[in-house]
């Protein structure tokens, strides 16, 4: 849920450019804490993971427009580090595939890299105090998609005097109409669209179809952990929680 599906042209160059620098930055530093031997080891996972991820994001739920991210997995099997890789690798993917434009590589990884991280720490965290893996599971994969949906959403807000004037530039040409920032005006009761960015409806429809979306990629995230749990559950590595 928390990708930005935005063709290029649509954010300021400002915003999209500081995705790309902060990535980068990021990164450098996660991976310089990464030893060589877990890459060499979880390699293939990464790659198995990428390639569910992109699996996932390819396959809409059409009633509410969500589609699944999978990326609290990836972040529970490859640790912090190497889900990072693991979402600009999934992102350069999608953008080929036109599933975003090229230049929101590096926002949708910073916000995918933020459902992943912290789909971690939230699941170790409470996996400490409640030694459950289907609540811990469901409870962390909610949580973590939660946060990243709302930095999608603040991310967004950043250029809304961008796309105000975008639809200033472009109103009644039809090529950039922006229909769910449009606010309603009413005069004299006729009902009219005004070229202004109402970023609170925007979030208010967001964020009510994607609750819908964090329980059914909770409860999907919790049934894919189990049975790995069961099948191979020293990639989990919850014995060293214990």
């Amino acid at each position: 849920m928390s990708h930005i599906h935005l063709p290029d042209g649509i954010l300021p160059i400002w915003l999209w450019a500081m995705g790309y620098l902060i990535t980068m930055v990021s990164g450098a530093l996660l991976f310089r804490l990464t030893h060589k031997e877990d890459l060499t080891k979880k390699l293939p996972l990464l790659g198995m993971m990428a390639a569910a991820m992109v699996l996932g994001a390819s396959v809409e739920i059409v009633p509410i427009a969500y589609h699944v991210n999978l990326m609290v997995i990836s972040g529970i099997l490859l640790g912090p580090s190497l889900t990072f890789l693991a979402a600009f690798v999934v992102n350069v993917i999608l953008a080929l595939f036109g599933h975003g434009g090229i230049t929101v590589i590096g926002l949708n990884t910073l916000l995918l890299s933020i459902e992943g991280i912290f789909g971690y720490f939230f699941f170790r965290l409470f996996w400490k105090v409640w030694k459950r893996l289907i609540p811990v599971a469901f409870i962390a994969t909610f949580l973590a998609l939660c946060l990243s949906t709302f930095s999608m959403i603040g991310v967004v807000s950043l250029g809304v005097s961008h796309y105000e004037d975008l639809m200033h530039q472009d109103e009644g040409h039809g090529v950039f109409e922006f229909k769910l920032f449009k606010k309603h005006d009413d005069h004299h009761g006729q009902s009219k669209e005004s070229a202004e960015a109402n970023l609170g409806r925007f979030a208010g429809v967001t964020l009510s179809l994607g609750f819908l979306g964090w329980i059914l990629e909770g409860i999907m995230t919790t049934l894919i952990l189990r049975y790995i749990y069961r099948l191979r559950p020293a990639l989990i590595k919850l014995e060293q929680e214990a």
